[in-house]
């Protein structure tokens, strides 16, 4: 018999805002147990709302005034390859990552889009239908090393939009695959630590509960069976296993709880990151794949108002309380993303995580190439540019090529399932594999999609 003490700690939450390793979703879990045995991880930088590729990494300087915008252009290190001069540093550290300039899909809306490059699923009715890739790789994956959580979110807190910070989520995998999350405040600039402190205070034991009276952690699972008497043994005892070795593991072994705390970090590379709250995020992220975390999320905008310039590229000057959206602009905006992309490249490079650890920074779409009324640039899902590095992959290239105004790839047009395809392969992960509903039917990890050859 489990005593009052032990059984309240078991049933604690050990995630972060509600979500993940709960007993409750510990005992609904049905997954199976099967890994893969690969030593590799994904970090990947969402740019909810869609990042004009005009801005960032395919520049039109040659074009009329309404189509290039209101910035100039500078040199890469590819030759004869610019980039908007809002990206300096970044532009500096492309011989170590591959430019992609013709993603392409034609979904023009954020929650169908983003659903779709989450997924490998197009959304529909604003209500997540199918595991992000996150929540995929938990499954197959699980946490590289023991301790540590399979897959992590670091976004900030979704003010509008609900339904889109869903497409994130483990869909039919249920809440056992779900992500740590841990938040930031989108209307401070700087890292907010004592947030990050909160969300995983629940990493240690409570004080009454001490590693020896934890004791054989498997032996105590075995002791809650009596709990589980009306459950399919042949699948959900398995996922009560796996799953409760991993919360248990987490708060007992202290791994996570360090990997998680920034400060165990010298002050030069907090420097190299930035303090803002991306540039911390992202170095939080290179520590926690470091730690053995399979796949983390940096979500810069889980509501999609962040990148959706439809009122103006620069700064519009909305009210910083966020009454009417967070106050962004590439002028804004620019600076941060530059500084986190570059230091995460050069970070992982120097560490010798680039065989490791993959880098994909993207949105859901691009934008339009003749800039609106009011100075911004609006939907696009014809054209968009991502950023990829690490990983083993080829880098030191541009992939493809758009025309001359920014509209649609004139050459080697990619779908975004193909990016996902080659993310997991990556992982050691078949996109052929399957998994099965509640219901008890099968779906394909991607309907479609294969790796990117030039990448390989």
């Amino acid at each position: 018999m489990v005593d009052t003490t032990r059984r309240r700690f078991l049933q604690s939450t050990v995630s972060a805002g509600g979500l993940g390793l709960s007993l409750d979703g510990i005992l609904q879990a049905q997954a199976s147990d099967a890994g893969v045995d690969k030593d590799t991880a994904v970090i990947q930088v969402w740019l909810g709302g869609g990042p004009s590729q005009f801005e960032t990494f395919d520049p039109k300087p040659e074009a009329p005034i309404e189509i290039r915008g209101p910035y100039g252009t500078i040199p890469t290190l590819h030759s004869g390859v610019k980039f908007c001069e809002t990206m300096p540093l970044t532009s500096q550290v492309v011989d170590r990552a591959s430019i992609i300039r013709s993603i392409s899909h034609g979904e023009n809306g954020h929650f169908v889009a983003a659903h779709w490059l989450s997924t490998g699923y197009r959304g529909m009715n604003n209500q997540a239908s199918h595991p992000s890739a996150g929540a995929l790789v938990s499954k197959f994956l699980g946490p590289r090393s023991p301790g540590m959580p399979p897959y992590v979110l670091l976004s900030e807190e979704q003010t509008r939009n609900p339904n889109i910070g869903e497409v994130m989520g483990p869909g039919h995998l249920g809440s056992g695959h779900g992500a740590f999350t841990v938040f930031q405040d989108p209307y401070v600039s700087g890292y907010r630590h004592d947030m990050l402190q909160a969300a995983t205070s629940n990493l240690k034991l409570a004080d009454d509960v001490t590693i020896d009276r934890v004791g054989d952690r498997r032996s105590l699972l075995t002791s809650l069976d009596n709990l589980s008497r009306n459950i399919d043994a042949s699948r959900t005892m398995r996922g009560i296993d796996r799953f409760g070795q991993v919360a248990l593991d987490m708060v007992t072994n202290g791994k996570a709880r360090k990997a998680f705390d920034l400060s165990d970090e010298p002050a030069h590379i907090h420097k190299l990151y930035g303090g803002h709250r991306w540039g911390q995020s992202a170095l939080l992220a290179r520590r926690l794949v470091e730690a053995g975390v399979s796949f983390v999320t940096i979500n810069t905008a889980p509501d999609s108002l962040c990148w959706d310039w439809h009122l103006n590229i620069v700064n519009d000057n909305r009210p910083a309380d966020g009454s009417l959206g967070p106050s962004r602009g590439m002028d804004l905006s620019g600076p941060p993303l530059d500084q986190m992309i570059a230091a995460l490249v050069t970070d992982i490079y120097q560490r010798g995580l680039d065989k490791k650890v993959m880098l994909l920074v993207w949105g859901e779409f691009g934008r339009t190439p003749r800039i609106n009324k009011t100075g911004g640039r609006d939907h696009w899902g014809p054209l968009m540019s991502i950023l990829l590095a690490g990983g083993g992959m080829k880098v030191g290239q541009v992939i493809g090529q758009s025309n001359s105004r920014g509209e649609t790839p004139v050459d080697r047009p990619i779908h975004p399932n193909d990016v996902l395809a080659t993310v997991y392969r990556h992982l050691g992960i078949d996109p052929s594999s399957h998994t099965v509903t509640r219901e008890g039917r099968p779906i394909p990890l991607l309907p479609n999609g294969e790796p990117i050859s030039e990448l390989i």
